[in-house]
C-alpha cells in the first residue's frame, strides 16, 4: 500500500528554525527531569523525560488539530505498550512472544496512515524498552505512568491557545481541497496515493489487503530475531538491538538500506557527543541545561535528515538512561555495539533476504526526515 509523504531526500518545509517545536521539545525534555531531581528521584524524572521525547517527535504536524490527534494516539498506545512490556519484563521467551506479536500489529498499523503508524511505533518501542530495561524497585505501573506523563506534557504544550478555526464545507464532507498556489505561483494538487484513487480505509477491506500483513510479518520476523538475541545475550542492556531494528525497519519510513547506514553513522556521532558531555558535565542538575539545548536542536536537526535526527536523539537517550545507573562511557560503548548488531540484522534479514527487497531498493528513497511516513506516492518499500 502506497502512502503519500514528502520526498525523503528533501528537507522539511517551513522555517529554518522551528521555534515552537524547539521550545516544546526543550520543555518536554527538561521539565520532568527538574521535577525528578527536586524530588530526589532523578530516575523517575528521566522516564517522564523519555515520554516527553517520544511526544515531541510525534508533535511535528503543521496543523494543530492533527498534532493533537497524533500525540493523543501515541500517548495512549505508548502507555499501553509500556504496561505490556513491564508485565513481561524479565520473562524470557514469554517476552519474546508478546513483543513479536506487538511488532506484527505495529507493522500492520504502518499502512493505516501517519497517525496510526506513529502510534504503532510508540506502542512497540515503549514495550521493547519496558521489557528490556534492568529491573528496579519501583512498582510495575509507575514507569508506564511516568512515560505517559511526559507525553501528556507534550499534549498540553500542543493545546490550542484559542478557538479552533471552523471547518470548511469541503473538510466536513470529505471532498478534496482545490489546488493551492505554491510559492512560485503554480498550482499544487492535493496529495493522492499512486493511481490517484482514494484508499479504502474500511477496516475489513484494509485487513484483506496483503500489504499491511507484509509490513507486519517483515517487522515481526526481525523484531522476533532481535528479541531472541536479547534472551540469549549474557548482559542486561541488549534491548537496544530490537530498539534499533524498530527504528530502521519500520517499513513506511523509507529505504531500509539507507536508514541502517544513516542510523549507524548518526549513532556514532551522537555517542561521541554524549561521551563529551559525560567528561565535561557532572551528573544531576548540570545536565538540565544540556537536555534543554539538545531538545531545542532536535527539531532543527530532524529537518536535515534521518542521520542528523539520530545524532540528536542518541545523546538524549543515553543521558536519560545513565541517570539511573551512572555507567557513563561504558554504557555508550555497549549501545554502539548493540546498534551495529541491530542494523546488521535489519539489513540482512529485513533487506537482503526479504523477498523482493533488493529489487525494489533501486527505486526506493533515502531514509525519511523525522519519524513520519516519508515515501512519495507510488514508490516501493526498500
Amino acid at each position: 500500500m502506497d502512502l503519500p509523504g514528502p520526498h525523503p531526500t528533501a528537507r522539511a518545509a517551513g522555517p529554518a528554525f522551528p521555534a515552537s517545536e524547539a521550545v516544546r521539545a526543550a520543555v518536554a525534555l527538561s521539565a520532568p527531569l527538574v521535577a525528578g531531581l527536586a524530588l530526589h528521584h532523578p530516575e523517575y524524572g528521566a522516564l517522564a523525560s523519555l515520554g516527553g521525547l517520544f511526544g515531541a517527535l510525534a508533535a511535528t504536524a503543521p496543523a494543530r488539530r492533527t498534532r493533537l490527534r497524533t500525540v493523543s494516539a501515541c500517548l495512549l498506545l505508548g502507555a499501553a505498550g509500556a504496561v505490556l512490556g513491564g508485565l513481561v519484563a524479565g520473562r524470557g521467551w514469554t517476552a519474546f512472544g508478546v513483543l513479536t506479536a506487538l511488532a506484527l500489529l505495529s507493522g500492520i498499523l504502518s499502512a493505516r496512515g501517519r497517525a496510526a503508524s506513529l502510534a504503532g511505533l510508540m506502542l512497540l518501542l515503549n514495550a521493547v524498552l519496558a521489557a528490556g530495561v534492568p529491573p528496579s524497585t519501583a512498582p510495575w505501573w509507575l514507569p508506564p505512568l511516568l512515560i505517559a506523563g511526559g507525553g501528556l506534557l507534550v499534549l498540553l504544550l500542543c493545546a490550542p491557545t484559542g478557538l479552533p478555526r471552523p471547518r470548511s464545507r469541503r473538510a466536513r464532507t470529505g471532498a478534496p481541497e482545490p489546488a493551492r498556489p505554491t510559492a512560485t505561483g503554480g498550482p499544487t494538487a492535493p496529495a493522492l496515493p499512486a493511481g490517484g484513487a482514494v484508499p479504502d480505509r474500511r477496516t475489513g477491506a484494509f485487513l484483506r489487503s496483503p500489504a499491511p500483513w507484509c509490513y507486519g510479518l517483515r517487522l515481526a520476523l526481525c523484531v522476533g530475531l532481535a528479541e531472541a538475541l536479547v534472551v540469549l545475550m549474557p548482559y542486561e542492556r541488549a534491548y537496544w538491538v530490537p530498539v534499533t531494528v524498530v527504528f530502521v525497519l519500520k517499513p513506511d519510513l523509507g529505504s531500509v538500506f539507507s536508514r541502517a547506514l544513516l542510523r549507524a553513522a548518526g549513532t556514532a556521532a551522537g555517542l561521541l557527543a554524549a561521551v563529551a558531555v559525560f567528561a565535561a558535565v557532572p551528573r544531576g542538575w548540570p545536565e538540565v541545561p544540556v537536555l534543554m539545548l539538545l531538545g531545542a536542536l532536535l527539531p532543527v536537526l530532524s529537518r536535515r535528515g534521518y542521520g542528523f535526527q539520530t545524532a540528536a536523539i542518541t545523546p538524549v537517550i543515553l543521558l536519560l538512561s545513565d541517570l539511573g545507573n551512572l555507567e557513563g562511557t561504558e554504557l555508550a560503548g555497549q549501545l554502539m555495539a548493540d546498534s551495529l548488531i541491530g542494523c546488521a540484522l535489519a539489513l540482512i534479514v529485513g533487506h537482503a533476504l526479504w523477498p523482493g527487497a533488493r529489487r525494489t531498493a533501486r527505486n526506493a528513497p533515502a531514509a525519511g526526515v523525522g519519524l513520519g511516513p516519508a515515501r512519495p506516492a507510488g514508490e516501493p518499500i526498500g
